[in-house]
């Protein structure tokens, strides 16, 4: 015996959604602007993302493909225009580069105290007790 669903049949993916979907995440477009423009809604994309490999691979390569383009205009401003502020964004995103910071730590000096641990009265005294051979 077979079991049966119940409601409606899952909605599916539009014929040319591979396509689509690359080519809208290259774009900018977030993940309800997809949604919308392939007709259905954000929870139904995102289950056609985590279904399907094939839409998922699209989506991945149309948001990288935006990456690489908006890393490559920054690049340029950096580079050809001598834009500072691109410059500087860019080290500290891509480089871990922070202002103010020095970079070379061994020319400091460095000076740790190690303190007892609290003590007693009785203890205290037996320490004060004991004095040095002069």
């Amino acid at each position: 015996m077979t079991q049966k669903t119940i409601g409606r049949p899952l909605k599916q993916p539009p014929e040319k959604a591979e396509e689509v979907i690359r080519e809208l995440s290259a774009t900018g477009h977030a993940i309800i602007g997809i949604a919308h423009q392939l007709g259905t809604s954000v929870d139904t994309f995102k289950r056609w993302l985590d279904e399907d490999v094939e839409l998922k691979a699209a989506f991945d390569q149309g948001r990288e493909k935006e990456r690489h383009t908006l890393h490559n205009v920054l690049y340029t401003a950096a580079t050809v225009d001598k834009n500072t502020t691109a410059a500087m964004f860019l080290l500290k995103a891509r480089h871990g580069y922070r202002e103010g910071d020095q970079g070379e730590s061994n020319n400091r000096v460095s000076i740790n105290f190690t303190l007892p641990g609290a003590m007693t009265m009785k203890d205290f005294k037996v320490i004060e007790d004991v004095k040095p051979n002069n």
